[in-house]
């Protein structure tokens, strides 16, 4: 990766993907709409803290702000992608991840609307983010899942990832704290 500056690298890294299967790409405000009635399922809600948005408008909004690709320092670019079917462009899912000045994925994550697991399509999509930002000059990619996620713990292992430790109470859901599991993939892994 040789773009002289992070808005470049956003550029450079925020592209559609497509695999057999799904449509991998940059999130867009316009996508809130298809990505609601999702985010409203208590299922996802076990694993993600992420807040439930209240209003399509409040996500549109939200996400809009997401649509630079970089954080309001300018420090990092933040790249979000929109995960659809392929098939029928059905709304599937998020990939997203910061990269930072030292060309490594922080925070690393991604979910998945419950209609979806089970059906190997997350790790579909986090193996193609994997590889794309790697082929790019990602050097290592950081990703936190929260403990007892199983689920989610085998998509990174099939990604390249492995566990390296525990981080007592690392983030709150539902309101209580919880620890992470954080897996790393070097990009010598590919």
């Amino acid at each position: 990766m040789t773009p002289s500056s992070m808005q470049d690298i956003a550029q450079l890294l925020s592209i559609q993907l497509v695999t057999s299967r799904l449509v991998i790409r940059p999130l867009m405000s316009s996508d809130a709409k298809l990505a609601f009635p999702g985010l409203q399922d208590d299922a996802i809600r076990q694993w993600i803290s992420m807040p439930r948005p209240s209003t399509v408008a409040s996500l549109r909004e939200s996400w809009k702000r997401r649509e630079s690709r970089m954080s309001p320092d300018g420090t990092e670019a933040w790249l979000s992608w929109f995960v659809t079917s392929r098939s029928d462009l059905s709304p599937m899912g998020s990939v997203d991840t910061c990269i930072d000045g030292n060309q490594v994925a922080v925070n690393f994550g991604y979910y998945f609307f419950a209609q979806t697991w089970g059906q190997g399509v997350a790790t579909e999509a986090v193996q193609a983010v994997c590889h794309h930002l790697i082929s790019q000059g990602v050097k290592k990619l950081v990703a936190t899942v929260t403990a007892g996620n199983i689920a989610s713990m085998r998509v990174l292992e099939k990604a390249g990832f492995e566990f390296t430790r525990i981080i007592k109470d690392n983030d709150a859901v539902n309101g209580l704290l919880v620890d992470d599991h954080e897996f790393v993939r070097v990009a010598a892994a590919l």
